[in-house]
């Protein structure tokens, strides 16, 4: 047994926690490892911890604080999700993977979190980035306890995605590129006469 089926074996994450404290899952290889390879590896990872393979060859724990540090490169953020109900952390981690996006040290950020398209951090934040996949059908086991996941994740891409990220996000369900929405139209009627 290799060292990535050692850690794509081991106890899975159900759900988000209610716990702040208990935030420590590790992206299986399985998932980070084709998207690493599509960018030639990622630089950092602001939010590690968790796995037993580093994902990137910088990594800030969270007595590090990457929320403080500035990041650089091509970045995997798999961050905390877990806050006190109202997605505190996933908000913070997402206005940092954004804003370090802008800066000219940073080529992608490329975030894993939950797909929850009711909540603000999807509508405020992920339907921002240039190119998400909503990660599908079935969902991805997530090492750290011991019962299946009760969500299924996006995998959103800041920055400037080169094509092989984007074909590397493919294999995992469904690809949106671009944040333009539909304009509403006012509605017509059509084939309505006035009556005197």
């Amino acid at each position: 047994m290799t060292d990535d089926e050692a850690v794509d074996t081991g106890t899975r994450i159900s759900g988000h926690k209610a716990d702040e404290r208990d935030n420590e899952y590790a992206t299986p290889t399985h998932l980070w490892r084709p998207l690493s390879r599509a960018v030639g590896g990622f630089d950092l990872d602001p939010a590690s911890g968790a796995e037993s393979t580093p994902i990137a060859p910088v990594r800030y724990t969270e007595g590090d604080d990457g929320l403080s540090q500035a990041w650089f490169g091509h970045v995997w953020l798999n961050p905390p999700w877990s806050s006190n109900g109202d997605g505190t952390a996933k908000k913070r981690w997402l206005r940092k993977a954004r804003s370090e996006a802008n800066r000219d040290a940073v080529d992608t950020v490329t975030v894993c979190l939950p797909a929850d398209t009711d909540s603000h951090a999807f509508h405020d934040h992920i339907t921002a980035a240039p190119v998400f996949c909503l990660v599908g059908p079935g969902r991805i086991s997530f090492v750290g306890e011991d019962r299946n996941p009760t969500f299924t994740l996006v995998i959103a891409v800041f920055g400037d995605p080169p094509e092989e990220l984007v074909d590397a996000l493919d294999q995992f369900g469904a690809v949106v590129r671009g944040s333009t929405l539909v304009d509403k139209h006012p509605q017509s009627t059509l084939g309505v006469s006035e009556r005197s």
